[in-house]
């Protein structure tokens, strides 16, 4: 019985440090996120700062108005949602920590077509000028499409959705082609990921006292911190 208390307290113990320790670094890494977007070159009224993971809220008391604008092809908010205008529509994003990461967008909508005809609205979607994918954007969603890491290059991201084509349904005479509820891109937990992770153990833990003496074996081609 005093055997299975100590490996009680071990686990618990194991656990504790490890939710301390992920909490040091989340509050850590958001500091450094906030500096970093206080102290950018980068036009931050042209590229909106975004901190991946949270949501923008493209409903009537939403979020939206403080990532894009009218002029870049957005209706204005309506209840629920926010309607794509005319044959592109661009929203541009300032996300700090970016550069070679795997993000994956996701996107509630649902598309505007001619019932008649049609199930779905198409749409190209564009990261910086680069085809991303394809996406068909039905009656609902949400749909997501992945944005590999490389096309970001310096923390800016401009999203460009093109419509196969647009429809007007009566009496709205706007040229549309999906109503938006939600936006949210968050980071894909790769190899890109997990280095930043070991980076930042190396030099806020390891870098601070605690070495590991033992071999860990892994390859020094493979560097992953």
């Amino acid at each position: 019985m005093g055997k299975l208390y100590k490996s009680y307290l071990i686990i618990g113990g194991l656990l504790a440090a490890i939710l301390v320790g992920w909490g040091v670094y989340t509050i850590s890494y958001n500091i450094k996120l906030k500096n970093d977007i206080e102290n950018t070159s980068v036009d931050t009224k042209t590229f909106k700062p975004y901190i991946l993971g949270n949501t923008i809220d493209f409903s009537e008391t939403g979020n939206s108005s403080d990532f894009v604008k009218t002029s870049d092809g957005w209706g204005g908010q309506e209840p629920e949602h926010r309607c794509a205008v005319g044959n592109s529509t661009v929203m541009r994003l300032y996300i700090p920590d970016s550069v070679g990461s795997d993000l994956r967008l996701r996107l509630d909508a649902f598309g505007v077509y001619p019932p008649d005809t049609a199930t779905y609205q198409e749409f190209t979607i564009f990261a910086n000028d680069v085809k991303i994918g394809v996406l068909r954007v039905g009656h609902d969603g949400p749909f997501s499409i992945d944005i590999p890491n490389g096309i970001i290059t310096d923390n800016t991201l401009t999203l460009r959705f093109v419509p196969a084509g647009t429809y007007s349904p009566p009496p709205d005479t706007r040229k549309l082609s999906m109503a938006v509820r939600e936006i949210k891109i968050d980071g894909v937990l790769g190899a890109q990921t997990k280095r930043k992770i070991g980076k930042w153990i190396k030099e806020n833990i390891m870098g601070g006292g605690v070495k590991q003496t033992y071999d860990t074996n892994i390859s020094k081609e493979e560097n992953w911190m």
